[in-house]
């Protein structure tokens, strides 16, 4: 048999201290002893330990079960009524069935579109949401290299933006040496600086315009239709100016999103962003009640227009919405003022 090769070690210094100390070998050999068993007391088993049950995921099949069905039965008595339009315009003339065929068309099409656009701003909304999250998760961070994807990302989002080419000069300034939070830190800065400028121009200009009109407003009831229209069309050019399609589906997905953060901020945050130094002014002794609902309404779309900005923007906010929310404070004081005057 062939003898098998042993492994080479590598040799151990010894210290001459080390041979006068006692091993193991050197110690007295101690006999095993035996016992009774009844002098023996047995361990206590330990209790499993029992994990509470998992609780189970929320369940939203049932809802989303009752939404197609209502969307198939719409579908349903609406292709029944089309198609008994058509049939009638055919019944009476040839051009006319043609011409309600063509009308069709145009309308199928033009909803389609429609469908299309809110997907597609669905979609970046969703991307949007997904790559603040992770710029915030970098601002925290005090690594280095994490975020050359966040730029990857942050660079096929706004590939077809208007403003494409200024968004990506500003990441490609980015310098090599610098950690991801100051990445990110340097990004907020920067590379949105003509949109959030845009943004607050939009805003600026929807909330005076709001109040404005309620406080001229004769009727109680028209106020929230006049509110609701303004912060419906700030919001639609919130989106575009940071590049997210304003579809319906889009809409009311960040309406949702933006009363469910204001509800949660709280009634405390608004009245601070109200500005209680401009309203504590002689300024605002002299307003009647329409001014006051009218004040209240601007305010109330400048806090929604802020948050949408905040919702839409993909990098965390680098500057603080007080100055804003402060000069939009002092136009509205003063518009207000003059109308009253």
């Amino acid at each position: 048999m062939k003898p098998t090769e042993q492994e080479w070690t590598a040799p151990r210094f010894i210290t001459p201290e080390q041979l006068d100390q006692p091993t193991s070998a050197d110690e007295p050999y101690t006999p095993p002893q035996e016992f009774a068993p009844e002098e023996t007391e047995p361990e206590p088993l330990a209790e499993p330990l029992v994990s509470a049950p998992a609780r189970p995921p929320r369940r939203r099949w049932g809802r989303k079960l009752l939404g197609v069905s209502l969307a198939l039965l719409l579908a349903t008595v609406v292709g029944s009524e089309l198609y008994r339009l058509l049939e009638w315009s055919f019944a009476l003339h040839p051009l006319a069935g043609g011409l309600v065929s063509a009308l069709l068309a145009i309308a199928g099409g033009g909803l389609a579109l429609q469908i299309r656009r809110s997907f597609k701003g669905l979609k970046q909304l969703k991307a949007s949401a997904d790559l603040k999250q992770e710029a915030e998760q970098l601002a925290t961070s005090t690594g280095q290299g994490q975020a050359a994807r966040f730029l990857s990302r942050l660079q096929q989002h706004y590939r077809t933006h208007p403003d494409a080419e200024q968004i990506l000069q500003q990441t490609h300034e980015v310098d090599s040496s610098y950690s991801d939070a100051e990445v990110v830190h340097f990004l907020s800065r920067h590379a949105l600086g003509k949109q959030d400028a845009q943004a607050r121009r939009c805003i600026q200009r929807h909330s005076v315009e709001a109040g404005m009109l309620v406080a001229v407003s004769p009727w109680a009831s028209f106020d929230m239709l006049l509110a609701g229209w303004r912060n419906l069309r700030m919001l639609n050019e919130i989106m575009s100016i940071y590049g997210i399609a304003p579809g319906a589906s889009a809409q009311i997905k960040l309406v949702r999103s933006v009363l469910h953060n204001i509800a949660f901020a709280g009634l405390s945050d608004l009245a601070m962003d109200a500005g209680s130094t401009l309203l504590g002014t002689s300024l605002t002794s002299g307003l009647s009640a329409r001014a006051g609902q009218g004040l209240g309404a601007g305010l109330f779309t400048a806090r929604t227009g802020l948050m949408a900005m905040e919702l839409c923007r993909p990098l965390p906010a680098a500057g603080k919405k007080q100055t804003l929310m402060k000069q939009i404070s002092g136009d509205l004081l003063k518009n207000l003022g003059k109308s009253g005057s």
